[in-house]
């Protein structure tokens, strides 16, 4: 890991972003902060986070279809998936978990992988459409988060209508491809052609109104708990602003970890939350200490779930990442 390009410069703008996040910080005040979290709203917060979180796996069991994969194992692979994602640069957790999955559940490694694009695509779609439903409700919104938030879910619905029509189109576009790689023997190996039809086959569940309709359903349902739980660790720290700034605090940080992923969010959550709360007027060592709380709870509880899971199923959490790894570099 320590020899990747990706990890590297996830390091550098996990710093950044904290120093960004720091200026004018002063640590007494930060101090003090921390000191106004209620510890009676946790049990709340965790809830909250569980509900959100647990809407996901239902989503990801859902873009499986006409797969059935078990949903306890559909969520102990969402667990090891996030819990890799935290401490790794590129969202290798993504194919850790369609790799996880598809091993446990005998499904094609490539059709688990093209659950995660549709369900990227749905998270880019969703994450727009609450961005412009906030707009009459935040006071001076950068024009730049509304841009970056028009050209995103742009490319969601480039991408989804993309990926119907190369799966209405397979066995079309595969000859296609075959004849492009054919000059190339490095390309021409069957493995590598089962792999990419099968990630063809897994985008066909867009074409699919039921579990589509189910999918987006999920997608809301992540989304809105989580900008509850964004609002609700407001309370927590004595801070009372409505609930369009919990939604624009998880909606900006989408934004921005599309633009500049961090491990775990580190650092670019941060800036982000206090970039937020600043045009509320809250003051900048509070909305510090609120990100610290916010994140912490979110990446605690990842971990926590994540070495739950592989402790539970008795997964190897290093093998899993090479293999991942391996893998990836493979397709």
């Amino acid at each position: 890991m320590l020899k990747s390009k990706r990890f590297w410069v996830g390091l550098v703008i996990t710093v950044i972003s904290l120093a960004l996040a720091f200026q004018g910080i002063q640590l007494d005040k930060l101090a003090e902060s921390f000191g106004k979290f209620n510890w009676l709203w946790l049990p709340v917060l965790l809830v909250t986070f569980l509900v959100s979180y647990i809407g996901r796996a239902f989503r990801w069991q859902v873009l499986f279809e006409p797969f059935k994969p078990r949903w306890l194992q559909v969520f102990a692979a969402l667990n090891v998936g996030y819990f890799l994602s935290n401490i790794t640069p590129a969202r290798l957790g993504d194919f850790a978990r369609a790799y996880l999955l598809g091993t446990i559940e005998k499904i094609p490694v490539a059709r688990a992988l093209s659950t995660v694009v549709v369900e990227r695509a749905l998270d880019g779609l969703t994450v727009v459409v609450l961005l412009l439903a906030l707009l009459p409700f935040i006071p001076n919104m950068p024009p730049e988060w509304v841009s970056s938030g028009v050209i995103l879910g742009g490319v969601g619905i480039a991408l989804l209508i993309a990926l119907g029509i190369i799966s209405l189109q397979r066995e079309r576009g595969v000859a296609f491809l075959r004849k492009l790689a054919s000059p190339f023997k490095f390309l021409n190996r069957e493995g590598l052609w089962r792999f990419v039809e099968n990630l063809i086959d897994g985008f066909a569940v867009i074409r699919a109104p039921r579990p589509l309709f189910l999918a987006s359903f999920w997608s809301l349902e992540v989304w809105l708990v989580a900008s509850l739980l964004a609002w609700l660790t407001m309370f927590s720290l004595d801070i009372h602003l409505p609930f369009a700034a919990g939604v624009l605090i998880q909606v900006a940080a989408a934004l921005a970890v599309t633009v500049a992923p961090s491990p775990g969010q580190l650092g670019v959550f941060h800036l982000i939350a206090v970039s937020v709360l600043k045009l509320y007027g809250v003051d900048p060592n509070q909305a510090l200490a609120y990100a610290f709380v916010l994140h912490g709870i979110t990446y605690i509880m990842l971990m926590l779930l994540g070495i739950g899971s592989a402790w539970r199923e008795g997964f190897d959490l290093a093998k899993i990442q090479d293999l991942s790894a391996q893998n990836r570099a493979s397709a």
